[in-house]
């Protein structure tokens, strides 16, 4: 009896190979940590489910490399660029840890766009 050699499948091509940690497939769990649209409904905090990547202009399916990530908040869909979220396998929701890493992140992005405005006044000038 002949052994198969392991990184090869059963029919003779080469396997896959181990997944990377951070792929994501479609029907994970996330969970909003911030939602950046204007208007309502706010859905920070909202359990999410993520699709897929998706072309942003004819919606079609697309690699991780090339697609922008699309959720799934109850019966609305949110593109990956209008919300900051992040993968909840675990369902615990918005964490003390969240709430502080969110507060830390607006406070470094405030100091970077005051940075901004003072930058082009001074280049006016």
């Amino acid at each position: 009896m002949q052994q198969r050699d392991r990184g090869r499948s059963r029919r003779g091509g080469r396997g896959r190979g181990p997944r990377p940690v951070d792929d994501i497939r479609a029907g994970t769990q996330c969970v909003i940590l911030l939602d950046c649209r204007e208007g309502e409904p706010d859905r920070s905090g909202s359990e999410a489910v993520f699709e897929g990547f998706f072309d942003l202009e004819t919606g079609e399916p697309r690699r991780s490399g090339t697609g922008i990530p699309r959720l799934r908040v109850g019966d609305e869909r949110l593109w990956g660029f209008e919300c900051w979220w992040r993968i909840d396998a675990e369902k615990t929701g918005l964490t003390d840890g969240d709430r502080t890493d969110l507060e830390t992140s607006k406070r470094l992005l405030r100091g970077l766009l005051r940075d901004a405005r003072r930058s082009t006044r001074i280049a006016r000038s």
